[in-house]
């Protein structure tokens, strides 16, 4: 990175914006579903993931918002303590897992939306034509809004939260109901200890998010003030939220009927049926699709100010780094990304199926999204002047990201070829990484002439 300062982008951010925004993030309800079907034994293993990836994350991402609470955020806080390539490899992967991520979260989308005239058009969620419409159309919008700036852009992870809560106690009290009414029973565990251990990599994943505000720290009005009441108070909610969606879709469906794409879909109609109203079906799923495309928004938003910081620091093409002269917004990366964001949708969904393509999306981007946290957990590690505890927090941390990312790479439901499946996830994970590692020394290179 350069010794220069990013140029200052407008101070946008409050408390409220903080908290909804780390809310819409973290609570991913399209990865319940991949492992609700795995049994009771979900439940612990929720509680597993928190206590060994959340509380961890939590710790290391207020300590290094403290101390680096520049434009950024986990980008440069391995730069500060590794050094410029480890920063930029470790900025990087983060930004490639979202560009991993957004696609799969696109065709999670559209899944939905095929929903929301009720079992009519649920057919739509395999037609690559109507999953493409819908991706394509998202990132038209959300590049849009966030070019306006985060004063507009903003308000698409606030709307999204709403839809979250709702999605949420409708399930949730379906589940009560039918648990009321003798529910079937529901075995511990319905797989094997490997899959198992890859599902908790997938529920790591799950808790990401709480790093998010931190790459717009120049953006924030208060954050040492703001950070920590949003980060506690969004970790609580979270693991409340995934325990008890979980419950309710194993006590509302058979296990083999949960679906990967449309098992919460699937949740919100079986308990509009069990209250008596149906017609609440598609409005619902809408209100979960507005969920989905909020918390996209907000990875969106953060993301992109790793290619601005890296375009600025001339570590990628200095025009990632300009801001628009009148919203003052990194448009230039947005637009970048958008068109990224594209050609990864085309090139999976070619050869796939649309549920083999989201689960090579989800696993490529739990491996390439772990890496920085493992520069993240090393770094706590390594710093001087914190407590033993906070170093153990962060071998914790480390031990859990190196092996969820090796036990992404254990096949789960919805793989037709095992070893086609393996190649696309060793390219997709492995592949940007190298990528990455060529620009930088070609950006050295000519730094150096």
């Amino acid at each position: 990175m350069s010794d220069a300062e990013p140029p200052v982008l407008p101070r946008t951010l409050g408390l409220r914006d903080l908290l909804l925004l780390k809310l819409v993030a973290i609570i991913n309800v399209s990865l319940v579903a991949p492992v609700a079907g795995y049994g009771r034994v979900s439940l612990p293993l929720w509680f597993l993931a928190f206590l060994l990836f959340f509380v961890p994350e939590a710790v290391a991402v207020l300590t290094f918002a403290r101390r680096y609470p520049g434009e950024g955020g986990i980008y440069l806080w391995t730069a500060s303590e590794f050094g410029e390539m480890h920063g930029f490899v470790s900025g990087w992967c983060y930004w490639v897992g979202n560009l991993l991520y957004f696609p799969m979260q696109l065709v999670y989308l559209a899944g939905v939306l095929a929903f929301t005239t009720g079992g009519e058009s649920a057919g739509l969620v395999d037609a690559k034509w109507f999953v493409a419409a819908v991706a394509f159309g998202w990132l038209v919008l959300a590049t849009g809004a966030n070019i306006l700036g985060l004063v507009v852009g903003k308000w698409l992870p606030n709307a999204g939260s709403l839809g979250t809560i709702a999605a949420l106690v409708l399930i949730v009290s379906a589940g009560a109901s039918a648990a009321g009414q003798g529910a079937p029973y529901v075995p511990f565990a319905a797989v094997s200890g490997w899959q198992a251990l890859s599902g908790l990599s997938v529920m790591c994943f799950a808790f990401m998010g709480l790093e998010l505000a931190s790459t717009m720290g120049s953006e924030m009005r208060h954050p040492e003030r703001d950070l920590p009441r949003a980060a506690l108070a969004a970790g609580a909610v979270t693991l409340v939220a995934y325990l008890a969606l979980t419950w309710a879709l194993q006590t509302l469906l058979p296990l083999e009927e949960i679906g990967a794409i449309q098992g919460v879909v699937q949740g919100v109609a079986q308990g509009a049926a069990r209250f008596g109203i149906t017609w609440l079906t598609g409005p619902l799923a809408i209100a979960l699709a507005v969920s989905i495309a909020g918390g996209l928004s907000a990875w969106y938003a953060g993301s992109t100010r790793i290619p601005f910081v890296a375009g600025f620091g001339h570590a990628l093409p200095e025009a990632l780094g300009r801001v628009h002269p009148r919203w003052g917004s990194p448009y230039v990366a947005l637009v970048t990304q958008g068109v990224l964001s594209s050609v990864f949708i085309a090139v999976t969904l070619a050869g796939s199926t649309v549920a083999e393509a989201y689960q090579i999306f989800l696993k490529s981007s739990v491996v390439t999204t772990l890496v920085p946290f493992c520069y993240m957990f090393l770094g706590l590690m390594r710093l001087r002047d914190v407590s033993a505890w906070k170093r153990a927090a962060g071998a914790v941390g480390f031990v859990v990201s190196a092996i969820g990312a090796l036990a992404a790479f254990w096949p789960i439901g919805d793989v037709g070829s095992v070893l086609l499946f393996e190649i696309k996830l060793a390219i997709g994970a492995l592949l940007p990484i190298a990528v990455g590692l060529a620009l930088h020394a070609r950006a050295r290179r000519r730094a150096a002439r």
